[in-house]
C-alpha cells in the first residue's frame, strides 16, 4: 500500500469513519449482515462485490415486489441533459405516484440528490470507475420534486454503480410499504 492511500485513510479515519479492508466474501457478508440488521451504512465497493451483493438482493421477484423497471433511454437523457448529471450504465427505479398526481421516479431522485448534495457531489459518485455504492436501509425522506409534499412509499433504485438495499423484514416505514405494494 503506497503513501496516498494511507493518507486517504487517514483522512476517512479523521472524519470519524472506520474503513475496513478485507477479502471479498468478508465485505460481501458485512454488507448482508448490515442489510438484514436493518442499520443504515454506505459501503463503497469493488464492481465484483458490487455485482455480488446485486445478485444477492435484486432478485427478479423481489424487483418486482419493489415495482422496480428499467429507467427509460429517455428518462436517462433527461437527467442528462436538464439536470447536468450523467448516470452511466443499466438503470432501474421504481415510480410513486404523488397524492397531487406528480410522478417520483429516476429523474426525481437524482434532481432530489442534487438539492440535498450538490451537483458535483452527485457527478462524482455517477464518474467513479472503479468504486459503486450501497446504501444499506437508507432513511432520507422521499419528497415530491414538484409539490414538495413528503411521500410515504419509499424509493428503491440500482444504478451501474449505486444501489440501496433494504431490510424488508423489519418493522420499518420503508418494510411496510414494500410490504404492502
Amino acid at each position: 500500500m503506497d503513501a496516498s492511500s494511507l493518507a486517504a485513510i487517514e483522512s476517512v479515519v479523521k472524519g470519524g469513519r472506520a474503513v475496513m479492508a478485507a477479502d471479498d466474501t468478508a465485505v460481501v457478508d458485512a454488507v448482508k449482515e448490515t442489510v438484514r440488521s436493518g442499520r443504515t451504512a454506505t459501503f463503497y465497493l469493488t464492481r465484483s462485490q458490487f455485482d455480488a451483493v446485486n445478485a444477492w438482493y435484486w432478485t427478479p421477484n423481489r424487483m418486482k415486489q419493489l415495482g422496480l423497471e428499467p429507467v427509460s433511454d429517455e428518462e436517462m437523457a433527461r437527467i442528462r441533459e436538464e439536470l447536468g448529471a450523467e448516470a452511466c450504465g443499466s438503470a432501474y427505479s421504481n415510480r410513486i405516484k404523488c397524492p397531487s398526481g406528480h410522478v417520483y421516479g429516476a429523474f426525481e431522485f437524482v434532481k432530489q440528490g442534487i438539492e440535498e448534495h450538490g451537483l458535483e457531489a452527485t457527478r462524482t459518485v455517477f464518474a467513479l470507475k472503479d468504486t459503486a455504492v450501497i446504501r444499506a436501509n437508507p432513511h432520507q425522506p422521499v419528497q415530491c420534486v414538484e409539490c414538495r409534499r413528503r411521500l410515504a412509499t419509499p424509493h428503491y433504485y440500482v444504478y451501474w454503480g449505486y444501489g440501496c438495499c433494504v431490510d424488508l423484514d423489519d418493522t420499518s416505514t420503508a418494510a411496510f410499504a414494500a410490504r404492502h405494494r
